[in-house]
């Protein structure tokens, strides 16, 4: 496993960087927070020319501000301060900008020609209120607005403020086809176990102020449910960010954390929306870390509804596969823990340590360990000598030292096995499917009453992560097998399969053991296969 996150904290926020499949974050206070994003460097050419900005305040008191420079046709970006002149090449620049007074902040972006000494004044007094609501109005939820301005540029900057009640946002009208403008709304009440709402306004140009309400029939009605048992934490929090929409791409809004199980429904405006969960524990130190993401893209529409499960039983292998690349196979050993609702992202978290084997013609070919939080990511390779059936075996055990992982915790254990044809100087995704497993109908802490009977569906894919691999004809399955343990892989029950409109389901009569182990063979013409098992694979109770 990759090495373990770092954490750290600014203005009593506490930051973390994600395990695996890092994107960019941010987590806004409950405190007015305006952000001005100054970037550096700038253009190479001779700076002959001079711009000067002139920042008054709400109050009508010149100030002194941080003042971001685009250059529209390039998207170099300059830092400046207003009343002090700043050297630039000659050219069309976006000037943004932040300017609080009192429990107010205005945000201004305004296109200007730079020739010669250039002169020019923002004035927040221009500036106009900038709301957002929805009807009816949300009771008991607490609100908070982020707004941006941004360039629309080939490379866009931007300048950002976001604030809770008490404090009011404004922004300067300036119709520019270099500039454009977003809000994003949110409402909740931070408790993570109560609806919420997020709505997203975006604009070109920046208008003349913002007062739009969305009336619940625009919304969409998004169900999200957090489960538990398979976490390393019983702590998740939900957020919402979006994607595209102008100058709104990736602005944020936290909904709140908690240590329950939730099903709760977010009411979003339509439009791509990240839905947003993680994981965090106490570390034995006393810090918080968060420890690992989900990433669900949702495509929205108003009016409708749409349902996402997260922390599904049983976490196990991920949908990559093996591959043989210019006569190399390759295996990555880092993703043995995959949410079965979302096989194609990886593990959910981080925190394991894994042994790989190869073996040909009954001899060992090939081994890795990765023995916990790597300094890079862990892979088997092997260079094909002979051509003929290769058999690929991982088992990954979770491994968090620096935290203490919760009583009874699920999928503790995982193992594949790949039975595959492979042959020098060949690129090729391995002839075979990968299986994951998904228990239907558990609680919400991923348990099944004793005596009781569950539907684990098996899907299957056949996913290649890399472009070099030909993928050929998906081979045809032959046979599909299910076996479940009530012992921790002691003795293996065979149970039926059966497939049901168009999904496999193995059929699992409960014993009154704590948890159930599960085990899956699903085998192709030509004899390739692929099996997966999952201890404590989900629980009992």
């Amino acid at each position: 496993m990759i090495s373990a996150p770092h954490h750290f904290s600014a203005a009593g926020i506490a930051m973390f960087s994600f395990v695996k499949r890092a994107r960019p974050v941010r987590l806004l206070a409950a405190a007015v927070v305006p952000a001005l994003l100054l970037g550096v460097g700038g253009a190479a050419a001779a700076a002959t020319h001079t711009l000067t900005v002139t920042v008054i305040n709400r109050n009508g008191v010149k100030v002194k501000a941080g003042i971001k420079l685009v250059d529209v046709v390039s998207s170099s970006t300059y830092s400046a301060t207003s009343g002090a002149a700043k050297k630039l090449p000659k050219g069309t620049y976006a000037v943004l900008t932040s300017v609080t007074t009192g429990a107010t902040i205005t945000l201004s972006g305004k296109a200007v020609k730079v020739s010669g000494s250039t002169k020019l004044t923002i004035d927040a007094r221009q500036g106009k209120g900038v709301g957002l609501a929805v009807s009816p109005a949300p009771t008991g939820l607490e609100r908070t607005i982020t707004m941006r301005i941004c360039t629309r540029t080939s490379a866009s900057d931007g300048v950002e403020a976001s604030a809770s009640p008490g404090t009011k946002l404004f922004i300067v009208p300036f119709a520019s086809k270099y500039l454009g403008f977003a809000a994003l709304g949110s409402w909740s009440d931070h408790s993570g176990t109560s609806n919420s709402y997020a709505v997203l306004h975006h604009t070109n140009g920046v208008p003349g102020g913002l007062g739009r309400t969305f009336s619940k029939g625009q919304l969409a009605a998004i169900k999200v449910v957090q489960k538990r048992g398979p976490s390393g934490s019983i702590y998740s929090d939900l957020a919402m960010q979006a994607i595209g929409g102008g100058c709104g791409d990736s602005l944020y809004a936290g909904l709140g954390g908690t240590d329950r199980p939730t099903a709760t429904t977010v009411f979003a405006s339509p439009g791509t929306w990240d839905v947003r969960v993680s994981s965090s524990a106490p570390t034995k130190t006393g810090e918080t870390w968060n420890i690992g993401s989900y990433f669900a893209q949702r495509k929205v529409a108003a009016g409708k509804s749409y349902g996402l499960n997260f922390f599904n039983s049983a976490w196990g292998p991920s949908a990559q596969l093996p591959v043989t690349i210019r006569g190399r196979i390759s295996f990555g050993l880092n993703e043995m823990f995959a949410d079965p609702g979302f096989p194609r992202d990886g593990s959910v978290e981080g925190g394991d340590k894994a042994v790989a084997t190869l073996d040909f013609g009954g001899k060992r070919v090939a081994g890795k360990q990765d023995k916990g939080w790597e300094p890079e990511m862990t892979y088997l390779y092997y260079t094909v000598k002979k051509a003929g059936w290769y058999t690929l075996t991982t088992t990954a055990t979770r491994y968090y030292p620096e935290i203490t992982f919760p009583a009874g915790m699920m999928s503790t254990t995982s193992r594949v096995t790949y039975r595959f044809q492979s042959k020098p100087n060949a690129s090729a995704l391995a002839g075979v499917y990968s299986a994951h497993l998904l228990p239907t109908g558990l609680s919400l802490t991923n348990k099944a009453k004793a005596g009781s009977t569950t539907k684990v569906a098996i899907r299957l894919y056949r996913t290649s992560g890399d472009p070099d691999a030909k993928r050929g004809t998906d081979p045809k399955l032959s046979k599909l097998t299910a076996q479940m343990s009530p012992d921790s892989g002691q003795t293996w029950r065979t149970v039926p399969v059966q497939k049901v409109n168009g999904t496999w389901y193995a059929t699992v009569t409960n014993p009154k053991t704590s948890a159930v182990a599960l085990k899956v063979r699903a085998t192709v013409a030509g004899g390739a296969y692929t099996e997966a098992t999952v201890f404590r694979a989900y629980g009992i109770g």
